[in-house]
């Protein structure tokens, strides 16, 4: 019997149904999770209550501000800047704090992606609006974190959120790197962030993103391991009159928590910061197995159809 010749136009076919076939599976979620670390890694600079204003100057948030004030991006923007928000920049602290958290559980979650695609545009807007025209902006940043939230909102329908054992073994992982990464720190302490190998590095990357978005110590890291071994075997077990009060119960506690976010840390110390929080609110949301689009919970079996 001789063997059937495959053409090159046909191996190219296969190669492009192939690449097709991926890219509807895991795009949507390689685009919200880029998303979501966008957002995690700029939560742990925005500390209340004081939001960067101190009586030698201004930094952090309250720099961000300023710019706006001084670098106008749309007639009138600087006014608003100036008059309504440096004003009130605790509570204008508060708000981009939170909303930001936000921005990072629903998109690490994947529940309410539509609300969270908006949101995010809305966000990045904001931002643009007052650094955008800033000495050493880029203002393409600005406008490609706009397009990166409308291609979630485009995707919205097609994205498959995350499971509850799936979120509860990503927190394992995460919990892990935690750990991992405080090697060279105390055991329950902050270590003033300070990552162990190349991530000790003081740069922005990998150096502060990994600060940013893995803050904590060992100790930390070890109780998010088991936070997560819980939710990884116990969740599949429970019936949902459990597992929907306890989701939105860790989203509570984490919503506790962010509102504790001081300088120093959250209320849970070890070296906590909004970052964890967030990462909480979003196994909550994980946990409660809400806002799950159209598409059905990862830990559901899906009936055949045949």
């Amino acid at each position: 019997m001789s063997k059937t010749i495959q053409k090159p136009s046909d191996r190219i076919a296969a190669l492009t149904e192939r690449t097709d076939e991926l890219s509807r599976r895991w795009a949507p979620a390689v685009l919200r999770w880029t998303a979501a670390l966008l957002w995690l890694s700029n939560l742990s600079w925005k500390v209340p209550t004081a939001f960067g204003r101190t009586a030698d100057g201004c930094g952090s948030l309250c720099a961000y501000v300023n710019k706006g004030i001084e670098f106008r991006v749309l007639p009138g923007s600087p006014w608003v800047f100036e008059n309504l928000v440096a004003p009130n920049l605790s509570v204008f602290g508060w708000i981009t704090l939170f909303v930001e958290a936000t921005l990072v559980a629903l998109l690490l979650s994947g529940r309410y992606l539509r609300f969270a695609a908006v949101l995010g545009f809305v966000q990045a807007f904001g931002i643009g609006l007052s650094v955008a025209n800033a000495d050493g902006e880029w203002y393409w940043s600005y406008l490609l974190m706009m397009a990166l939230h409308v291609a979630i909102l485009v995707l919205a329908p097609r994205t498959r959120p995350v499971g509850r054992a799936a979120f509860g073994w990503i927190l394992v992982g995460y919990g892990a790197l935690v750990s991992i990464g405080h090697l060279s720190g105390p055991v329950a302490g902050d270590g003033n962030g300070t990552w162990w190998g190349p991530f000790a590095e003081p740069n922005q990357v990998p150096g502060d993103f990994a600060r940013n978005v893995f803050p904590g110590s060992i100790l930390l890291g070890l109780v998010l391991i088991a936070l997560g071994l819980a939710m990884a075997l116990l969740a599949p077990r429970l019936d949902e009159s459990v597992l929907v009060p306890a989701g939105w119960a860790v989203v509570g506690i984490a919503a506790l928590l962010m509102l504790t976010f001081r300088a120093d840390g959250l209320i849970v110390g070890m070296g906590s910061k909004a970052s964890t929080a967030a990462v909480l609110a979003a196994a909550g949301l994980a946990l409660a197995g809400v806002g799950a689009s159209n598409r059905p919970d990862a830990d559901q079996p899906q009936r055949s159809t045949a």
